[in-house]
């Protein structure tokens, strides 16, 4: 379990310092997601320590959200002035994701569904 650990932040951390030498206008750990993506495609193995790691972070995920939680209880006087805008934004991103992610399972769907006769349709 302690490589998969490893090799998650370490891609983070790498991601990190590289998106600040190339000044990329991408978050360093947004970039060291895409470079663990890349290397799950060359290893393209089952690899049960990684999954361990998966699902401890699946099973404590709210707990990441606490610490931007009492950021903002803790400064509400300076985000109360744009209250209103940051649940309009927060609202339209979640649409935005879930609409995106909707037509993705869509057109993912139909590639990999086998084709069905019409007798079997409704």
């Amino acid at each position: 379990m302690l490589g998969a650990l490893t090799l998650i932040i370490g891609l983070q951390v790498f991601g990190t310092v590289l998106a600040e030498l190339l000044a990329l206008p991408l978050p360093g750990p947004v970039l060291g997601m895409v470079l663990f993506l890349l290397v799950l495609a060359v290893i393209r193995r089952p690899w049960a320590e990684l999954e361990q790691v998966n699902n401890f972070f699946l099973a404590n995920l709210s707990l990441l959200f606490v610490p931007a939680a009492v950021g903002i209880v803790s400064h509400l006087e300076l985000v109360s002035p744009i209250l209103g805008r940051l649940l309009l934004v927060l609202v339209l991103s979640l649409l935005a994701g879930l609409a995106v992610s909707a037509l993705i399972f869509a057109r993912l769907a139909r590639r990999f569904t086998p084709a069905c006769d019409e007798e079997m349709l409704p």
